[in-house]
Parts: structure tokens; sequence; C-alpha cells
């Protein structure tokens, strides 16, 4: 088989296995691996990882067959459905199986494990199918990683370039109830009320951070705290991250402070939203 031929042949396939490269060439083993040596010093042939070729310079073409079952999310899945308009430095892949990130002509493709593999499907990329989150996966991806700037979510979301309701459908089946809160607490405040509110019906008592990312530590105040009668049981610190536990009639009480009960405080002063249990740590109007 001619050179020319072979490359033709090989550009069939977003990635290749040797033994592939075995199969198409139909030589010996031994003979495959020097010619595929010798195509590869010549630039026309690219090592993706041990055991696995392709002959395009673009990772996005070859992502998602790396690992299998993968799928391209978080912030490239948003930039893929023009989401967002900040662009990655890297690729972001969805994995079942841990695995190890990889850097091909100077982009790095990063894997994330999670067990919530699905809402994926095929998308045409420059001739091939790649695997690809929905729109509305791709959101609920970030969210439950955390690996994708809290502003960006938000952008994300105010695009309403999605089916909100399968927004919801998707944030429920994680079985993840501060994801839930933050999805409902967000798309109420971007106008999508109808499917926010099927979201209600799915939280607790427990309050959480808005922006998870967000730096600082809200304490009791001890003075508030001796002068409450009922002395209700409050957390002594409450962290930057899920489940800050709130009492109900404490809350009740304080309405007229529009906010937590007055024996917390906290570097900047924090509203709280009932509806989702959300502590309003961001303003969502001041992301640009």
């Amino acid at each position: 088989m001619k050179k020319i031929e072979l490359i033709r042949m090989l550009e069939k396939y977003p990635l290749f296995t040797f033994n592939e490269f075995v199969r198409i060439t139909g030589k010996s083993s031994e003979y495959a691996r020097t010619y595929l040596y010798r195509l590869k010093k010549e630039g026309l042939v690219f090592s993706v990882e041990r055991g696995k070729y392709t002959v395009f310079d673009d990772a996005m073409l070859f992502s998602s067959y790396i690992s299998v079952p993968s799928y391209i999310s978080f912030w490239t899945g948003l930039v893929f459905h023009n989401m967002t308009e900040q662009l990655p430095v890297e690729i972001t892949v969805a994995v079942a199986k841990s695995k190890e990130n990889i850097v091909f002509k100077g982009t790095k493709v990063r894997f994330f494990k999670t067990k919530q593999i699905w809402g994926y499907r095929k998308y045409r990329y420059r001739g091939f199918d790649i695997f690809v989150a929905e729109k509305e996966k791709c959101i609920i991806d970030s969210l439950l990683l955390k690996n994708v700037p809290f502003d960006e979510i938000v952008k994300s979301i105010r695009t309403k370039e999605f089916d909100a309701d399968k927004l919801s459908e998707y944030a429920v089946k994680t079985g993840n109830k501060s994801l839930m809160k933050r999805v409902g607490y967000i798309m109420d405040k971007c106008g999508m009320n109808s499917a926010a509110d099927r979201l209600t019906k799915y939280t607790d008592n427990n309050y959480v951070l808005l922006d998870w990312s967000a730096t600082g530590k809200w304490k009791i105040n001890k003075k508030s705290w001796k002068s409450n009668r009922r002395r209700e049981r409050f957390p002594s610190v409450l962290s930057d991250e899920e489940n800050l536990s709130c009492n109900q009639k404490s809350l009740k009480s304080a309405r007229r402070n529009k906010g937590f009960p007055s024996f917390l405080i906290a570097e900047e002063k924090l509203s709280c939203n009932q509806k989702f249990k959300i502590v309003e740590n961001r303003r969502l109007d001041v992301i640009d």
C-alpha cells in the first residue's frame, strides 16, 4: 500500500490503535511498528498516548475516544454549545474511570471522573462524530464537579439557550440537593420560574452557599447568642461549603433583618433565600 493511500485510510479514524494500524496495513506487527515509527518521524502520524495515534492535530476530534465511556463537557462543553464567550485553554472530558491527563501538541486534555455518565450524545465536528454532553448536562456537570468558575456557569444559564425543564429534571436526577438548590435559585433569578419551582419540593432545611468558591468564614456572634433565650443549636462555624444548618423558627424571627438571625455575623452582611435555602454570598446582578 502506498503511503498516500494509507494516510487517506487513516484519515477516516479520529483515533486508531496499533492493532488497528496492523489490520489496515495488512503487514506483520514487526513491519507495522517500523512503518509507524517512520510516519511519526515524518510528522504524518502523531502519538496521543501509548498505543493510540491520530493523523489530526485537533485534540477535540479524538478526546472523547481516548477512554470509553467518556464525553466532552464542563467548560469545553459550554464553549462548544456557544453558552460562554470565555475560551478555556484545555479540553475537559468526563470519564467513568480515573485517567491521567495528557498534553497533545500544546493542548492539555483533562479527565474528570464522575459517576454521572449520562446526558451526552454524538455531535458532528469537522466531519466526525464526537461525544459531547447536552447543554443542560454541561451545566449540571460543571456544578457537580465545581471545575468551572461560578460566574461562567451563571452566564451560561442566563443565555436561556437550553431546555429549562430538562435542566430541572437533570438536577433532580443527580440526587444532589445542594446542586438542586443552586440550579433552582439561579433559574428563578433569571426568570425561569416555572422550571425552578419544580425544584423547591426537593429542598431541605439546610442552607448552602450560592458560590462555593467564595472565601470567608461565618461565625456565631457570642454576645447575641447568650442573649438568645431559646439557645437554639447552630453550628459554631459556618463553613464555605455544603449544609449550613439553620433553624426555621429563628429565621422567621429574623425576617425583619432579611437575613440570618442576628447572632450570625460575617465579613459582610449576607441575606438568605428561604425558597431555595441559599446563602446569597454572591450578587448575580453584578456578574457580567
